[in-house]
């Protein structure tokens, strides 16, 4: 029987309750398996010598999480990242914008609901001064992306690789699975989350809505888009932008874009410029997105530092 553990680290914890979504084939699951760690389940302290397959959610953000996480390396044969957050930083990788004394004062002293002044003299983890991607601090060998991974995804990826198989899967972006309709756009403005009511059975993107349909890994049945909502991003970027070089989120939108619009790409940026961090939201603390020569986050981390 393989051994199984699992670890949040950083995180809501959304991702590792996703697990129950498959229902009732949890049961066969834990058929073929036993788990051995998963602090949210079990009252075990260290990861045990042998695992098989370790399923870690959650972005490191301490220098606990940093610790477990290299743990659980050196004891696991696979290491699966799950979710967004352990693919890509998520919501934690947002933590790069500000400084690490910005945060720990907006937390505990210039909160409204703090009612000491005072940091709190707790024994707590050391905070890093940014959050990480997992792949960012050890190997991992397979990545399961999702803010949280979907049911129907999760029944054709895990259950397959505790079987011993390597799952063959979609690999197309948000957009591929969206019914909206693109059209040429005359008039492009950009337009606020809130703003007005979006058409029905039209392009978001080219209704003037941030959407990032066309740069997002689509693994989610584009639930937002259905419902009116632009994508945000939350499955991680698509694997046009991850394989090339010269893609970036940021560019490959502006030039989506400009296919809508016919508008120049100096005049979509003047648009954009306010707005280009909305662009990263889960992506930020991803050393892979951070490091291509053509990001907008470097820039975006400068600014917010100045």
């Amino acid at each position: 029987m393989l051994k199984l553990a699992t670890e949040p680290l950083a995180s809501c914890a959304g991702c590792h309750m996703s697990l129950l979504d498959i229902h009732e084939d949890i049961l066969e699951l834990l058929k073929k398996v036993e788990l051995v760690y998963s602090p949210v389940l079990m009252d075990v302290k260290e990861p045990p010598e042998g695992i098989d397959i370790a399923i870690v959610g959650g972005a490191v953000r301490n220098k606990e999480n940093m610790e477990k996480l290299k743990k659980l390396r050196q004891r696991s044969k696979i290491v699966i990242a799950f979710g967004t957050c352990a693919c890509y930083g998520g919501i934690s990788g947002l933590s790069i914008v500000h400084s690490r004394d910005e945060i720990l004062n907006g937390v505990y002293t210039d909160s409204p609901t703090t009612v000491s002044k005072t940091l709190p003299s707790v024994d707590v983890p050391e905070l890093l001064y940014r959050g990480y991607a997992v792949g960012d601090v050890i190997k991992v060998d397979y990545y399961i992306t999702g803010c949280p991974p979907k049911e129907v995804f999760l029944r054709k990826i895990l259950l397959p690789l505790i079987d011993g198989h390597v799952p063959e899967l979609s690999k197309k972006s948000v957009c591929s699975e969206c019914d909206r309709q693109m059209g040429q756009v005359k008039n492009w403005k950009v337009k606020r989350r809130g703003e007005g009511v979006p058409e029905e059975k039209t392009c978001l993107l080219g209704q003037g809505y941030i959407c990032l349909g066309s740069v997002t890994f689509g693994r989610c049945g584009a639930l937002c888009t259905h419902h009116g909502i632009p994508c945000h991003g939350c499955g991680g970027p698509s694997l046009d932008v991850l394989r090339e070089p010269s893609r970036d989120i940021y560019n490959t939108l502006v030039t989506r874009i400009q296919h809508l619009t016919e508008l120049p790409q100096q005049e979509i940026e003047k648009e954009l410029y306010d707005v280009t961090h909305t662009i990263y939201p889960f992506v930020m603390g991803s050393k892979i997105m951070e490091n291509k020569s053509v990001s907008k986050i470097p820039d975006i981390i400068k600014e917010r530092h100045l």
